[in-house]
């Protein structure tokens, strides 16, 4: 029996030791879990419970706090005023990407006039919860509420770890990923500005938190960077719009003892440096498909950095042999000396069978033993 908690076993990991074994944690598609049911997995049982994984979730909502509205319901899909600031089509029963159809700051005299919305102090509700942000029509507790929520979730001694948009993200859901794209050339000062903004409100968020007892052991910054070819954007307007803040909440939560985490999706080598420039401590999910081998990735990043993920999710869905062959040579790498946590290179899906999962939580258990 491990003398280890969840939460030890995560912070050693990430500190470069070698604790038991490596910790896990993974996403699902909404319709992958649907399918596990069917195919024996208990309906009563949280995902991360039934897998042993070492993490807890919190999630901040950074959004506008716009009032939300269902604006068309059928038997295949629904149509909503988001708070974050867009009206978009979603498809039931399926996962996948939002359909988006407006936003809220087409201009600047519409930030001007939204800005102030941006407060953590937004009435009596608080902006963490153990609901996803993602989620419509979500009553969000009180401060007073979630303190005693956070409490209970501590007794369960796993890894904490909260998860918000980057300025990046939170930017193109009010401005629309087109005009945002646009704007790193056309307008790059209003969106320096609209990422001061939403950094500052996760910084405050954090420290509102904290008078409520309530402190993560890490967050995780969504914050899609690039695409399989690439970034979505130069190099250069990274630096101009988003680097500083990247760097600020950094600044900010290393001096509070909160590991720095980043979730971003596509091929995001070229910024990498900068990323580690900017205090980020680990990179999830490193997408296979877009070019990231953890095995590469630790020679070339050493110690400046963690790694979360990498696991091909493709590969799950193959032969037993190519799984085990991509579980074994990439553990054996990524695990050497710490710094490495499983998870998917993205989230499991749907394609994936629950047999085929059960046979990788057991490669896990197999070549993700220190010995």
């Amino acid at each position: 029996m491990s003398d280890y908690t969840s939460r030890e076993r995560v912070f050693a990991s990430l500190s470069f030791q070698e604790p038991d074994r490596i910790g896990k944690t993974d996403g699902f598609w909404e319709d992958t879990l649907g399918r596990w049911q069917e195919e024996g997995m208990p309906k009563d049982v949280a995902a991360g419970d039934y897998f042993d994984f070492d993490f807890d979730w919190l999630y901040m909502d950074t959004s506008l706090r716009l009032p939300e509205q269902l604006l068309e319901d059928t038997d295949s899909y629904t149509i909503r005023e988001d708070k974050h600031g867009f009206v978009a089509k979603q498809w039931k029963g399926r996962s996948g990407a939002l359909g988006y159809l407006d936003h809220t700051i087409k201009t600047r005299a519409e930030w001007e006039q939204n800005k102030h919305r941006l407060t953590a102090d937004f009435g009596t509700m608080a902006r963490v919860n153990t609901v996803s942000y993602f989620q419509p029509f979500v009553q969000w507790p009180t401060w007073e509420e979630m303190a005693v929520t956070f409490q209970r979730l501590c007794d369960r001694q796993k890894y904490m770890l909260l998860m918000v948009y980057g300025p990046h993200e939170a930017i193109w859901r009010m401005h629309g990923f087109s005009a945002t794209l646009m704007d790193y050339a056309l307008d790059p000062g209003l969106l320096a500005e609209m990422s001061r903004a939403h950094v500052s409100l996760v910084i405050e968020t954090l420290a509102l938190a904290n008078t409520y007892g309530i402190k993560p052991d890490g967050i995780l910054l969504a914050e899609d960077l690039g695409i399989n070819t690439g970034l979505m954007f130069s190099p250069q307007a990274y630096e101009q719009v988003l680097f500083s803040e990247h760097r600020r909440l950094g600044d900010y939560l290393h001096a509070n003892g909160i590991t720095y985490f980043i979730h971003t999706d596509g091929d995001v080598r070229k910024v990498i440096p900068r990323l580690i420039d900017a205090g980020v401590q680990v990179l999830q999910p490193m997408e296979a498909k877009a070019g990231l081998d953890v095995r590469l990735l630790k020679q070339e990043c050493g110690r400046h950095l963690a790694f979360m993920g990498n696991i091909d999710a493709t590969k799950m869905s193959g032969t037993k042999e190519e799984l085990e062959e991509e579980v074994r040579t990439k553990l054996e790498v990524a695990m050497a000396g710490g710094g490495y946590i499983y998870h998917s290179d993205h989230s499991a899906p749907p394609t994936v069978s629950f047999e085929q999962y059960l046979y990788l939580m057991n490669l896990l258990n197999k070549y993700g033993v220190y010995r």
